[in-house]
């Protein structure tokens, strides 16, 4: 393990080609930005119609040429999103598109596993804030352009059946990272290093923020 952090410091990034970059930049901000945009839309009202439009209209306006475009101020000012946080934008639009909520989940019991892959996001999240304020004597993001990254993110994320020692049920979330990883690994999306295609600042909140709802939901009192 230390060997591969060390190694990683001197490899070669292998970034992902620049099309490749414009063209997820623009995909990847219209899914979020329309489910965010949908999501809005739903506080206020239940049909499926409005819904719709401000998804569609959202989204195609991510699309437009130039300054016109949201994917142009969108990118100035966050860059592009994670691969994790487009996949769940783009579940979770599906849902709210569906006629399916999306705040009632917190209320369903979460699986061990996937509370384990939530926590190894935010501390995640954290050690990558730590980084950027120069806190780790070796720069921590730099292990992410490491060619042997994909296969420990996929070891951590298999750790709970290694634990188990038996086969657990695939919750979602898990197959969502699985993907994630796949999909780094094909296209280097999207900026050639693997925690940009896990996490952004957005989705760290998120976590962190779903985490807190859980535990004060478990710690509530039983009404008498």
């Amino acid at each position: 393990m230390m060997d591969w952090m060390l190694s990683a410091q001197n490899d070669v990034a292998r970034l992902p080609d620049l099309i490749w970059q414009q063209w997820w930049l623009r995909a990847a901000w219209s899914v979020v930005v329309a489910w965010l945009g949908a999501w809005f839309v739903s506080r206020w009202t239940v049909r499926t119609d409005a819904k719709l439009a401000a998804f569609l209209a959202l989204g195609v306006w991510v699309w437009l040429p130039g300054s016109w475009g949201g994917a142009h101020w969108l990118g100035l000012a966050f860059q592009a999103p994670s691969v994790t946080s487009v996949m769940l934008c783009g579940l979770l639009g599906a849902r709210l598109l569906m006629g399916q909520t999306t705040s009632n989940h917190l209320h369903k019991v979460w699986p061990h596993h996937f509370i384990f892959l939530t926590l190894c996001g935010v501390v995640l999240g954290w050690t990558l804030l730590l980084d950027t304020l120069g806190v780790w004597p070796v720069s921590f993001y730099n292990w992410g352009f490491g060619a042997v990254a994909p296969a420990i993110a996929l070891g951590i994320a298999a750790l709970p059946w290694i634990v188990a020692k038996q086969a657990l049920p695939m919750h979602k979330g898990t197959v969502l990272v699985v993907v994630a990883i796949g999909f780094f690994v094909a296209l280097r999306l999207p900026t050639g290093n693997l925690f940009d295609a896990l996490m952004d600042p957005w989705l760290w909140c998120s976590l962190q923020i779903a985490l807190i709802q859980k535990w004060r939901q478990h710690t509530k009192p039983a009404p008498t």
